[in-house]
């Protein structure tokens, strides 16, 4: 039976099954039916990670390439924003940590789990529409210039209803950016991001739009999401 642990603003969205073939890949992705986090990690929820001893439990950190020794704080560090300043390493530790407390089988979603759950079969570019609109995500168009709290887009329809899937933080993919295949643990090549951010532009904000960095990467407009197995 499942703990009743909970955090602040976790809440999951029913992704049904389907299929995804990634832009430049000739493969298409099968796709379970999975629950996908309506919002991206906050500092709140992150917090309670580093008060549990997340970065000195070794359990999170076994067998990845690297276990980081302490967090640094988020360039805006209001509870309900995004955890930034993260690299891969620390979201994998939290989705462990956080899938031990409530026992279920959180990680972080593949790129095609992502991109299926912003915008499913729809063919839209962005989780709201066809279209891109400057009103509805905080990219640089909406001249925000920093990142906003993770239910400020809430009253927006989406596809499947998540938030924030377009714009405010890039968010971290469990798979590796050039061999989107390769989802092993242990290895240090690049990962995929997916979704833009504050101060990226719209054709970043896609969802089909695909990026990957160095999974040591820390800065100001990368952070994470949840997604957990049915």
């Amino acid at each position: 039976m499942a703990t009743s642990f909970s955090l602040p603003l976790l809440a999951w969205v029913n992704i049904p099954a389907g299929q995804v073939r990634l832009e430049g890949h000739a493969s298409t992705f099968e796709i379970p039916a999975f629950k996908i986090a309506k919002y991206p990690v906050t500092n709140q929820q992150f917090a309670a990670f580093i008060h549990d001893g997340g970065y000195t439990d070794q359990r999170w950190w076994q067998d990845l390439a690297q276990a980081v020794k302490t967090p640094r704080e988020s360039d805006w560090p209001e509870g309900d924003h995004p955890k930034l300043e993260v690299c891969w390493y620390e979201a994998m530790a939290f989705c462990r940590w956080l899938a031990d407390k409530t026992e279920h089988s959180v990680r972080l979603p593949t790129e095609w789990e992502w991109q299926w759950a912003a915008v499913g079969d729809s063919a839209w570019d962005y989780p709201f529409g066809a279209r891109f609109d400057a009103t509805k995500c905080n990219t640089k168009e909406a001249s925000v210039r920093r990142t906003n709290a993770v239910v400020e887009y809430e009253g927006v329809p989406t596809y499947f209803s998540p938030v924030d899937m377009a714009g405010n933080v890039w968010e971290w993919c469990l798979n590796e950016g050039e061999i989107p295949e390769h989802i092993q643990h242990g290895e240090s090549a690049n990962r995929a991001l997916r979704g833009g951010s504050w101060n990226n532009g719209s054709q970043h904000a896609r969802a089909a739009f695909r990026y990957h960095r160095t999974p040591q990467t820390r800065t100001l407009n990368i952070g994470f999401r949840l997604m957990m197995a049915m």
